[in-house]
């Protein structure tokens, strides 16, 4: 089974005292390889942009590997990696809900029963 995995920093400030993009990336590896996903490193996203925008210049590539099974699983850090607005989750959430993939998260649990999708929205 084929994973991508997603990882993403607002600004460079953050990569350097928050979460890197390289701990992130280290930790969605240890997380793939626990659910029995496969990552190819052509299926890994790093990218330093604003989690408030779905215009952002990597997310069209993991969409369209959505759109075209390309993989089971998408694989982040947390749920505010993914974004941080969430309308725009909610978008991502139903895009890999309809192509039958998978979205795991290093740090918590994904819900995807109507409670669990109320219970991120608010969070």
């Amino acid at each position: 089974m084929k994973a991508a995995v997603y990882c993403r920093v607002s600004t460079e400030d953050q990569e350097r005292e928050g979460t890197s993009l390289q701990s992130q990336l280290e930790a969605c590896l240890r997380k793939s390889q626990e659910l029995g996903y496969q990552v190819p490193e052509e299926f890994t996203i790093l990218e330093t942009c604003s989690g408030l925008t779905l215009d952002r210049p990597k997310l069209p590539q993991l969409r369209q590997w959505v759109r075209d099974k390309e993989v089971e699983a998408v694989i982040a850090y947390t749920l505010d990696r993914v974004s941080r607005d969430p309308v725009h989750f909610i978008i991502l959430q139903e895009e890999l809900e309809k192509a039958g993939v998978e979205l795991a998260l290093v740090t918590e649990t994904v819900d995807s029963s109507d409670l669990g999708k109320l219970i991120t929205y608010i969070k």
